[in-house]
């Protein structure tokens, strides 16, 4: 049995706080981030959040050659149980409330958990947390989905019959609005896929649970929201999930008195390169509508670092964040009041406007069926993104310092420190060195069978892949292991399509070009958000441009290869997760191999000041951030740099 933290036992005696507050944490090894998790416990946090690196994510190994310059960058790369004993050294699994921010390997991930927990001697019952286990959005938002719909949707509802039945104090799925707010959706169609989505999970489940057991199934579904600034707006929102899902899950399974349980983290969509010191702001106003109503408040809430926008939170941003819930919870008093907006007439309805339509919203999805409810999710994100583009570069919506009372401030540094990329090299390297001893040193054999077991259940009855899983976790597999065996027994990896019809997207405000300019567009590396790629690609059509979507989760040989076949002038590339410097070498190099000089590469993504000239110097043409909101701007230098070629 592991021993209780000091962290943990004043947690217990302090008085019932009335949510959780967490930091969305993790980078580097096991090791680092641990040392960043106590660090937070010490400063008051209360529940653990963790952030796993994108080659985690989408499953792979740190040593797989795609997950080159993003081991450990935009979370703790964890493959096997040892790494996970080491992420939660000195803290009692039996005593925290563990989140965990993981999709397509969320049953690899969990299994981890529970095998770390057994070799503490923590009962399974005591375990208190949540694996997101969402797969529906991360086809059209976020982007680390590794199988094919029907392979996810099965693979999802077996980790939750699992738990129902084996870990039955644990939260086996976050239904996430979060994410379509963060694509363009609006109060009542984030409310409205959130719920259709966990919608079609119950109804996959239903037929496969006893009574007793699918009640318990539908009190454990939780969900995962956004907040943004619109005040009045929100607070309805929030108040409108907490009423429909109630009624729904009265109305649909006759279960009555169901809570809405859910999480929070604020909207990271209007965060704002520009001024960045104004974020400070927005974040405390878009975290009021989610505590503020006493009968509709969320049981946990994350913010953001307030430079999101340039680059990954370093500690200060992380404790800025603490503190900014911390004045919240304690100096505004709110937990003092009841519900102050019972009875507003105003409040009132537009709660009750927002859930009508989201109720329409969510029956609409069940109808289509989950593959299908995937193309209808994806094609209206992006009509809303193109016209709250629209709204913005005609100022029909305001945002300060972008398109109103621009010029920066000057009162905190732009930019998150820098990071030093010898040591991140040198990190790196050190990972893969320990995973390779890993693999020297465990019994090859013991994982073989195991994942011979998986294949098995995979391939025919999902029913026992959690059981298989859990016994390739014991054996001391891997995560790319896992990963590779449940390819195997599917379908292979599926990647969705990135774009849909043009023809229904909000007319954009771009120049026209004077010759069909052949531009590929692409994500390198394995971020997987893909909001900026399709409102370019979308504009450089509306411009005349001739564009092919060289597919994303790509490695910079197969962007220059679609670059090279489809004979494009411009090669387009986006990177969010800190692997630009890396990317951009890779692909030059290609191209000079290739004999394609006349092939102009530009980047775009979360890419700091300090990085632009160093970028230039290797000979990228144009570089775009988040700074760069006008696409008329964007499309003007691609036209530029299409002629400039021509001219060499």
């Amino acid at each position: 049995m592991s021993k209780s933290n000091p962290e943990a036992a004043a947690d217990r005696a302090r008085p019932r706080e009335p949510w959780i507050i967490r930091t969305y944490a993790g980078f580097g090894d096991a090791v680092q981030a641990n040392r960043r998790f106590h660090e937070n416990l010490k400063q008051g946090q209360r529940g653990l959040s963790i952030a796993f690196d994108l080659p985690t994510q989408n499953g792979f190994d740190c040593d797989a050659p795609i997950a080159r310059g993003e081991v450990g960058k935009a979370g703790v790369s964890i493959s096997h149980w040892q790494d996970m004993d080491a992420l939660f050294a000195g803290i009692d699994l039996g005593a925290i409330n563990t989140s965990m921010t993981i999709n397509a390997t969320a049953p690899w991930l969990l299994a981890l958990y529970l095998v770390v927990a057994e070799k503490r001697g923590v009962a399974w019952d005591k375990l208190r947390g949540t694996t997101q286990n969402d797969l529906l959005k991360e086809y059209v938002a976020r982007g680390t989905s590794i199988f094919q719909p029907e392979v996810s949707l099965r693979l999802s509802t077996e980790l939750i019959r699992f738990c129902v039945e084996r870990v039955p104090n644990w939260n086996p799925i976050n239904c996430c609005g979060y994410h379509y707010m963060e694509s363009g959706a609006g109060p009542a169609e984030e409310i409205g896929y959130a719920f259709g989505n966990a919608l079609m999970i119950l109804d996959e489940l239903r037929p496969q649970l006893k009574p007793d057991a699918f009640e318990q199934t539908v009190r454990r579904i939780s969900f995962f929201i956004n907040s943004g600034i619109e005040l009045v707006p929100e607070i309805c929102k929030v108040r409108a999930y907490f009423k429909l899902w109630r009624e729904l899950c009265a109305a649909e399974y006759g279960i009555g008195e169901v809570a809405f349980r859910a999480g929070c983290q604020v909207r990271s969509l209007t965060l704002t390169e520009q001024q960045p010191e104004l974020n400070i702001i927005r974040i405390a106003y878009q975290a009021l509508p989610v505590v503020i109503s006493a009968n509709a408040r969320v049981n946990a809430l994350q913010l953001p670092g307030f430079r999101e926008a340039m680059g990954l939170p370093d500690q200060s941003e992380q404790l800025l964040s603490l503190r900014t819930q911390q004045i919240l919870m304690h100096e505004t008093e709110l937990s003092r009041y009841g519900d102050i907006f019972e009875g507003s007439h105003v409040i009132e309805a537009q709660t009750a406007q927002t859930a009508a339509r989201a109720r329409e919203i969510a029956m609409q999805l069940r109808q289509a069926g989950y593959k299908r409810a995937i193309e209808i999710i994806s094609a209206q994100l992006t009509r809303r993104l193109a016209e709250r583009q629209a709204m913005l570069e005609t100022g029909a919506i305001t945002q300060v310092g972008v398109n109103a009372f621009t010029g920066e401030i000057g009162l905190i540094g732009g930019e998150p420190a820098d990071e030093d990329s010898a040591a991140q090299a040198a990190a790196e390297a050190a990972r893969i060195s320990a995973l390779q001893r890993w693999r020297s040193r465990r019994d090859n054999a013991a994982v073989a069978r195991a994942r011979e077991l998986l294949e098995q259940a995979a391939a025919g009855d999902i029913s026992q892949v959690m059981e298989a899983t859990l016994e390739l976790a014991r054996a001391g597999g891997t995560v790319g292991e896992w990963t590779l065996s449940m390819e195997r027994a599917t379908r292979g990896r599926y990647t969705p399509p990135v774009l849909d019809s043009a023809g229904a997207v909000h007319p954009l405000r771009v120049p026209k070009a004077d010759r069909p300019i052949r531009i590929a567009l692409g994500k390198a590396g394995l971020d997987g958000h893909v909001n900026a790629i399709k409102l370019l690609a979308h504009a450089c059509r509306q411009a005349g441009m001739e564009v092919i979507i060289g597919g994303f989760k790509q490695t910079p040989a197969q962007l220059v290869e679609a670059a090279l076949e489809e004979d494009a002038e411009i090669l387009g590339v986006s990177s969010m997760a800190g692997a630009h410097m890396t990317i951009a070498a890779e692909i030059l190099a290609l191209l000079r191999e290739r004999n394609a000089p006349h092939i102009a590469l530009i980047m775009g993504g979360i890419i700091p000041e300090r990085d632009r000239a160093a970028l230039t110097r290797l000979g990228v043409k144009a570089i775009f951030t988040p700074r760069d909101s006008k696409l008329h701007d964007i499309v003007a230098q691609l036209i530029t740099v299409a002629q400039r070629q021509v001219e060499r």
